[in-house]
């Protein structure tokens, strides 16, 4: 009888321990960092065994997801992005040197998604051609399902 006892107590304290947290209402973007990053920089020792990429504990956006290269914004949040809510999306808005015209990314989240705070969003491809330009001015806001802004962040330019 102790024996089951004990057994029930057991699982149910792994049940409690198991239930997954409420998804978040709000986000905070800490910090974005920025930086060009080459195609060899995501490759994995795997990709050559397998041919595909392995983006392992990264979540990687990219504005043309056949090229790697590009220039990176790396968003940095307060709570990791598995706890966002199904249906959240991430929209850059973007002052790149080669265009005078806002260009606006638009990404979903997947339902699967790796246990990170970071977010990488890649401008590839001829979205970004100069390698050694840098972004003038750009604001990201991550909204969910319903289309409320859970968080936002931007550059000192943006408020200008």
């Amino acid at each position: 009888m102790r024996l089951l006892f004990i057994a029930l107590l057991s699982l149910l304290c792994i049940s409690c321990a198991s239930t997954p947290k409420p998804a978040l209402n709000s986000v905070e973007i800490e910090e974005i960092k920025l930086r060009y990053i080459e195609k060899q920089d995501f490759t994995r020792i795997g990709e050559f065994l397998s041919g595909h990429e392995n983006t392992g504990d990264r979540m990687i956006f990219r504005s043309n997801p056949e090229i790697r290269s590009g220039y990176y914004f790396t968003l940095i949040l307060d709570e990791k992005i598995e706890r966002l809510p199904t249906g959240t999306t991430i929209t850059g808005e973007i002052y790149t040197p080669s265009a005078l015209d806002l260009k606006t990314y638009t990404f979903t989240l997947p339902a699967k998604r790796p246990k990170t705070k970071e977010i990488f969003i890649g401008l590839t491809d001829t979205d970004w051609p100069n390698k050694n330009g840098v972004a003038n001015a750009w604001r990201f806001t991550i909204m969910g399902p319903n289309g409320e802004i859970l968080g936002s962040s931007q550059s000192y330019l943006w408020k200008m």
